[in-house]
């Protein structure tokens, strides 16, 4: 019976992500020729020269007998490991002299950094006092650099940090691997716009991919020792405390269902006991600071007021935007507590979507056209807020380089996993992870293209770790 179930779990995983980057892929080529057509905007144009060209690419490469490198392998990644360093470099020292004015999120996340150092609390504010709204990570690391040196070029050294975590962390993860997929999301990693640029700002995706790059490294490497599950829990926590993800931790049942098939499923729950165990044991500050807070367990932040903003709206084009609450609404609740005001949000917003369901089934389309959005969050960002505001021709450049590797990566994952049924216990798990993800996140919440990162990697990421966690080479407690 296990089996069977894992064997549906396996296959679904697969057809999932299937139709997942099917519905990106579609929805982000119509988005791209309409803009094209209709506007006749250059960027968009050579966008779509650039979608050719990486479909052109991807069907020679699985022209080849197998997706296997044989020569040089080593040397290429060292190359591409260089380049990553290099072109971090060059932007520290830029951010050093010309860092991107913060502005909404990465000014907040600051903003509560600086609260937590001087003031040892943990707070936001828009007319009600919001202590869950925002997981603590990033702020708690701010505030353990400002304690260091209390400047604000702290928040670029942070983030630059990160983003050679990312690099390094990475490297380690794909040396080894001798498939193409495994070099196609190096070179993202390595010298893609959209990573360099992100570290531009002080968001919690850079800091969260960090943290998941180790998780992927320790299920690559795991030989079913206690030290290493505590450590899964300990990353997993770690992830929960930047960007909220209760699903990873579950979908690790399977996971040690599958390497550990072999054994009485008794032994599988074990293992998953121990992370479980060493997740909470690290996650439980938070859980017992919110009880004492709220008088109440709370492990998810509170989410009223996205969901407010995201679908209570008239035009169907603005459902899964940020549309923001209105001062009345907002004045209406400023008597509540957190909890009771989260409560009053998002029960208008269910109650509005049962009202308004024409709104909310319309908007659907379009919150899938801006899920399949560019990856051009951080690019934008950068040039809207340095003194490059309005230096489109290089914008441009920037913005089809990262074009060219995004499209390279979603046409080679939907190639590869049409082609391919079998997958190991740990790319199903990868793949799995961002299935589910989507399919909580899309119905209700934002949809923006920038809520799709770093998910939208996984794919690619699972691919280059195909056989690899299928069991443990060594039991050693």
């Amino acid at each position: 019976m296990a089996d069977k179930l894992l064997k549906i779990y396996n296959s679904t995983g697969r057809a999932g992500n299937i139709i997942l980057l099917s519905l990106i892929i579609l929805f982000g080529f119509i988005n791209r020729m309409f803009m094209s057509v209709k506007y006749r905007e250059v960027d968009y144009i050579i966008e779509a020269g650039l979608i050719l060209l990486a479909f052109i690419i991807v069907r020679k490469l699985f022209r080849r007998r197998d997706q296997l490198f044989h020569n040089r392998k080593i040397k290429l990644f060292r190359i591409i490991l260089y380049a990553g360093i290099f072109m971090r470099i060059l932007f520290a020292a830029h951010d050093l002299i010309n860092r991107p004015v913060q502005d909404s999120d990465y000014e907040k996340h600051e903003k509560l950094g600086q609260r937590l150092a001087e003031e040892g609390e943990f707070y936001d504010f828009v007319g009600v006092e919001l202590r869950n709204f925002r997981q603590p990570g990033l702020p708690l690391i701010f505030a353990g650099g400002l304690k260091i040196y209390n400047h604000p070029v702290t928040f670029s050294i942070i983030m630059i940090l990160f983003s050679f975590g990312i690099l390094i962390a990475g490297y380690y993860l794909f040396r080894d691997l001798d498939n193409i997929a495994s070099f196609l999301i190096f070179v993202y990693l390595s010298i893609s716009p959209n990573m360099l640029m992100m570290a531009s700002n002080s968001n919690t995706q850079l800091s969260f991919f960090f943290i998941l790059i180790l998780l992927f490294i320790v299920l690559k490497n795991f030989k079913g020792r206690t030290y290493e599950l505590l450590i899964i829990g300990a990353l997993l926590a770690a992830e929960m405390y930047i960007r909220f993800n209760f699903i990873m931790i579950f979908l690790l049942i399977p996971f040690f269902m599958e390497i550990y098939k072999e054994k009485k499923i008794t032994f599988a729950a074990g293992k998953f006991a121990v992370v479980f165990a060493g997740f909470l044991i690290l996650y439980s500050p938070w859980i017992i600071r919110n009880y004492f807070t709220y008088g109440t367990i709370r492990l998810m932040p509170t989410a009223g007021l996205g969901l407010y903003s995201t679908n209570v709206t008239k035009e169907p084009s603005k459902v899964g935007d940020y549309n923001g609450v209105p001062d009345s609404v907002l004045k209406k609740y400023s008597h509540l507590s957190e909890m009771e005001f989260d409560e009053a949000l998002r029960n208008e917003a269910i109650n509005y979507i049962k009202e308004n369901p024409d709104v909310y089934i319309k908007g659907m389309p379009y919150k899938m056209f801006k899920y399949a959005g560019r990856q051009d969050w951080t690019i934008s960002y950068f040039f809207q807020y340095t003194d490059y505001k309005g230096d489109l021709i290089t914008e441009t450049i920037f913005q089809s380089v990262e074009n060219f590797l995004i499209w390279l990566i979603l046409l080679y994952s939907i190639f590869y996993l049409f082609k391919n049924k079998k997958f190991g216990a740990l790319p199903v798990y990868i793949l799995w992870s961002y299935l589910i993800y989507t399919l909580i996140l899309f119905p209700v919440t934002e949809t923006r293209s920038r809520y799709n990162f770093p998910y939208i990697l996984f794919p690619v990421i699972a691919i280059s770790l195909t056989g690899r966690g299928d069991k443990p080479v060594k039991e050693n407690n």
